[in-house]
């Protein structure tokens, strides 16, 4: 049987791979079409050609999972030097943590990223708005955060301003309309669920930028991802907010959504 990965492959060696992750509901993966679009474009960001035949690997991964609800996982790595890159899917269960942020919220703390806002995305071998593997920093972000009783964190900038999550979109209401910031002035990940939910919303919404004491002093904040979906922030820095009517009902209808 051949190996999937050589040991002397890039994206085992450097980093230089790429991924998306998508849900599986009713048995299919959601959105589809839109997490190949972002994963074309982050692999052009790491010169990574990808091999045709993504949506039949996606499409025989699930069928071969046979649940209903689930995780997809694409992924696609450099390669090993001289030879062509290398593409794998792995299908899992929803994990029981993304459902319990989903349904009770977490508990977030700010935590610098230690950058300029809009140094990432003027900044492009610094790689913001690329959904690569190299994800050893958000994990050591969630472990800080973990350590100081918090379940996950959300990043802004050396100068005040509002990020992302390691994992995820943010958004906050204020005012009653729902605000997020703009991934390309600020280099972060454009986000499939924050598109779909924009969609799903009624009421009014900004693309801003906005700063950290702005986050603070919102009504409701919430983070935004393919498997948690609408995960609601109930306390931020140790102040309780619970979780808000805009962010109950924009979980709902991007969990309904999904089953369309």
């Amino acid at each position: 049987m051949q190996p999937i990965l050589r040991a002397d492959d890039l994206g085992v060696l450097r980093g230089e791979s790429v991924f998306e992750t998508a849900r599986i509901a009713g048995g299919r993966p959601a959105y589809l079409d839109a997490h190949l679009a972002r994963f074309a474009r982050s692999a052009a960001r790491l010169d990574i050609t990808l091999p045709d035949g993504w949506t039949e690997l996606a499409r025989v991964a699930v069928a071969a999972y046979g649940e209903p609800d689930g995780v997809l996982r694409l992924v696609c790595s450099k390669g090993a030097p001289g030879q062509g890159p290398v593409g794998f899917a792995l299908v899992t269960p929803v994990p029981a943590e993304s459902v319990r942020a989903r349904e009770h919220g977490v508990r977030a703390i700010t935590l610098t990223l230690g950058v300029p806002a809009g140094l990432r995305a003027q900044a492009p071998w610094l790689l913001g708005g690329v959904k690569a593997t190299s994800y050893a920093v958000n994990m050591a972000t969630i472990r800080h955060a973990q350590d100081e009783g918090a379940d996950d964190a959300i990043w802004v900038s050396t100068d005040g301003e509002v990020l992302e999550a390691p994992t995820a979109t943010v958004a906050w209401v204020q005012d009653g309309i729902l605000v997020t910031p703009p991934p390309s002035e600020i280099g972060t990940l454009p986000g499939t669920t924050l598109d779909v939910a924009l969609g799903l919303l009624a009421s009014p919404y900004e693309i801003r930028r906005g700063t950290a004491d702005e986050l603070a002093a919102a009504d409701e904040v919430m983070l935004l991802s393919s498997v948690r979906g609408v995960a609601p922030v109930i306390a931020l820095d140790g102040r309780v907010l619970g979780i808000g009517p805009m962010t109950a009902g924009l979980r709902d209808a991007f969990e309904a959504a999904l089953l369309r």
